[in-house]
């Protein structure tokens, strides 16, 4: 019997995990040591809980369409978040170090150092989008076929995911946005948090058919 509970927690942990990535960006965090470990764990908690939810939406589409496509679509997620959660610490890591790291440093030093430390995480940052990227993709293949999802879930996945490999792969290693190309992240961030909210309401449903 599939955990219909399952979606509709996994579908909250992913609403809650896109409003954390928002709230990290928006946001005005104290230069403390307070404010840096509070935004690592409001940001981490972006990545951590999208695992749960593609694991729930691989749940979801495995109780009635179980294919190939939709476990290699949760393998890739969970590599993707695994990825971006690196990026992410080493973002945070370079800028509360920075001080300390370039102290004594003359003004062109510390800038040169600094734009090779960005290539780490710029590095990262495409190696996220371009697993995401995948992912999206075939989970929109898996949903397809799915009752309560169908095409129309499915080809925007399909198409965002698509292009967000395609934009990326042409402004490499620099972002598109910063080379006059569409910033397409926004996109999908909302895509994943309709998906999820999606997810959390036929697990709800589900719940009280079965009551």
């Amino acid at each position: 019997m599939p955990n219909r509970r399952l979606w509709m927690v996994s579908g909250i942990a992913g609403m809650i995990g896109v409003l954390c990535y928002i709230l990290a960006i928006l946001l005005p965090w104290p230069e403390t040591q307070a404010g840096t470990s509070s935004s690592l764990l409001v940001v981490s908690a972006w990545p951590i809980l999208s695992i749960i939810y593609s694991y729930g939406l691989y749940h979801y589409i495995a109780v009635q369409h179980d294919c190939t496509t939709n476990r290699l679509a949760f393998v890739f997620a969970v590599v993707a978040f695994t990825t971006v959660l690196a990026m992410i610490i080493v973002q945070l890591a370079v800028g509360a170090g920075w001080p300390e790291v370039t102290r004594g440093l003359d003004e062109q030093t510390a800038g040169m150092l600094k734009r090779g430390l960005r290539l780490i995480d710029m590095g990262l940052d495409v190696a996220w989008d371009i697993l995401i990227g995948v992912a999206l993709i075939l989970s929109g293949l898996a949903m397809r076929a799915r009752n309560g999802l169908g095409p129309w879930w499915a080809i925007p996945s399909i198409v965002l995911g698509a292009a967000l490999i395609v934009l990326n792969a042409c402004t490499f290693p620099w972002p598109p946005g910063d080379r006059g190309l569409f910033d397409i992240g926004p996109f999908i961030g909302v895509f994943v948090l309709l998906l999820a909210t999606r997810l959390a309401w036929l697990g709800h449903k589900a719940e009280r058919q079965l009551a």
